[in-house]
């Protein structure tokens, strides 16, 4: 079987762009109702969600590359960069990597793709390391063949090999003129938008053009696809949603990669990660917005050890506080007795601020009093 850049067709992609029809209006009112919610935040909140939504892209696309990143070194060049577009001082190189390709691809959401783009993304996303052959900033030149390969030593498994390095320039050439061409802004040759981010995003990675990070500028290169598809930089987050299974992930590129200039089940998988993408963004939005709405109906009514106890639950993240707030639980977080910590409890059932949990068994358990997050009201596919 002949890998797809092999084809006689290549790289004329065939799809049916009316099966991509009700998620692509689905993708657009998601936008505009994500968008809403986010202007019913208070400023502050709205660079809360903004950093949120960035933290968990930069390490989740680096988790499907097996890279760990460390939340604090990436939350903190983050709040650097858009504050100041400085790095801290003894900022973590990966961190500071992953951020920095994050807030460069939404900054330059309007531009045009270039080589010269695509090189400072891929530097961001490899931290240059002493002793290591990588090229940075450049296309590959290795003649070796560039191969994804899994399996103990003698018994490897091709999955995918690509394009050898000298053909490379050109087939980038080619990409970037199609992506080019293909922006909203030219009526006679635009794309739907997920339909051109989804291709954008394989090509690219049919092509895999550099020694290294071609995974991370990729998922870039579909994010700047969706937020030029919308007018504004998109808050889907994609790296997130495939992150949560990447072994599909792979096993869809793997197939796309292979065989025919057909790529509508490739194209069916990427809009399905592009809602659920917006569904997690709309996820941690609400909690945000249920954050803020609880402190302003109970904020001035809580002690420092009642307080304390709220922003640890509060830190859990939208996925909330596991096992829900006990006695126990409070006695530990706020080092209270007993008794002082069964008497802040009771204070807030009280004042409405927690509510009882239902099946508690011999020990009761509490959850914040904050408004379920409700969907956008759209059907699945």
């Amino acid at each position: 079987m002949k890998w797809i850049w092999q084809q006689p067709d290549w790289p004329d992609f065939r799809y049916d762009n009316s099966a991509l029809n009700d998620r692509e209006l689905e993708f657009r009112l998601n936008s505009e109702r994500l968008a809403g919610r986010f202007d019913a935040l208070p400023m502050a909140s709205q660079e809360d969600a903004t950093i949120d939504l960035m933290l968990s892209e930069a390490i989740k696309t680096s988790a499907i590359e097996g890279e760990d990143l460390d939340r604090e070194s990436v939350r903190s060049s983050l709040l650097s960069l858009i504050a100041s577009d400085t790095l801290p001082d003894n900022s973590d190189q990966k961190a500071a990597g992953a951020a920095s390709l994050l807030v460069d691809v939404r900054k330059n959401w309007q531009a045009s793709l270039t080589h010269d783009l695509l090189g400072k993304w891929q530097s961001m996303a490899v931290p240059e390391q002493r002793y290591t052959p990588i090229l940075r900033g450049a296309y590959r030149n290795d003649p070796s063949p560039m191969q994804i390969v899994s399996g103990p030593y003698g018994r490897e498994k091709v999955h995918y090999e690509a394009p050898p390095a000298i053909r490379v320039p050109d087939e980038m050439a080619r990409f970037l003129d199609w992506y080019n061409q293909t922006r909203p802004s030219n009526r006679d040759k635009e794309i739907p938008g997920i339909a051109r981010s989804g291709i954008a995003h394989l090509w690219f990675e049919v092509v895999h053009p550099f020694d290294d990070g071609n995974g991370r500028v990729g998922r870039a290169i579909a994010d700047h696809a969706l937020s030029q598809s919308l007018g504004y930089p998109s808050t889907a987050c994609l790296a997130t949603a495939i992150e949560g299974d990447k072994k599909t992930y792979y096993l869809q590129l793997e197939k796309a990669s292979r065989g025919s200039m057909d790529v509508n089940a490739w194209l069916d998988y990427f809009a399905d990660m592009v809602i659920k993408a917006q569904e997690i963004a709309r996820e941690e939005v609400d909690f945000l917005l249920a954050k803020t709405r609880f402190y302003e109906a109970y904020g001035d009514q809580l002690n420092d050890r009642q307080a304390r106890m709220v922003s640890r639950v509060f830190a859990e993240g939208r996925k909330g506080f596991e096992g829900g707030i006990t006695t126990k639980k409070y006695e530990a977080i706020t080092k209270c007795p007993n008794r002082t910590a069964s008497r802040d409890l009771s204070d807030l059932v009280a004042k409405g601020a927690i509510i009882p949990l239902p099946g508690g068994g011999r020990t009761t358990r509490y959850k914040l009093n904050v408004a379920e997050p409700v969907g956008f009201g759209l059907g699945k596919k």
